[in-house]
């Protein structure tokens, strides 16, 4: 089980992944805002639990574990966004902002069901 927080580094790690391709130290200190010695202190906690790679001074790789965690944390990520602003009508910037909380506490219930809301919705326009 990772906290609130790994979880939100591990999708830092993707999104900047997808964005530049490679991961830099500072890449992900930026994306969460937070100091150097942070992020490497979470970089020890995620890589000695092999979610990721990195030899030191060198990029970040996710693991195929960690690839798969950051993915479906993201995923979640997309989803509540779409539902904040699609449904709930919030603006896109606040509802980024409330995803990256809402992601870590949303219990997998109300979670199906708003997956299951937004599919269907979508069937519909279709």
């Amino acid at each position: 089980m990772l906290t609130q927080s790994l979880e939100d580094y591990l999708e830092a790690i993707k999104i900047i992944e997808n964005e530049k391709g490679i991961v830099r130290v500072k890449d992900i200190g930026d994306f969460l805002n937070v100091k150097s010695p942070s992020v490497v202190t979470a970089l020890n906690t995620l890589s000695s639990k092999g979610y990721i790679k990195q030899e030191k001074y060198s990029n970040v790789h996710l693991t195929s574990k960690g690839r798969k965690k950051a993915e479906k944390i993201y995923q979640k990520h997309l989803v509540i966004v779409k539902f904040l602003t699609q449904i709930l009508k919030v603006p896109l910037s606040i509802a980024k902002k409330d995803a990256c909380k809402i992601e870590h506490v949303i219990s997998k219930e109300t979670y199906e069901k708003i997956l299951s809301l937004l599919e269907k919705r979508e069937a519909k326009t279709d």
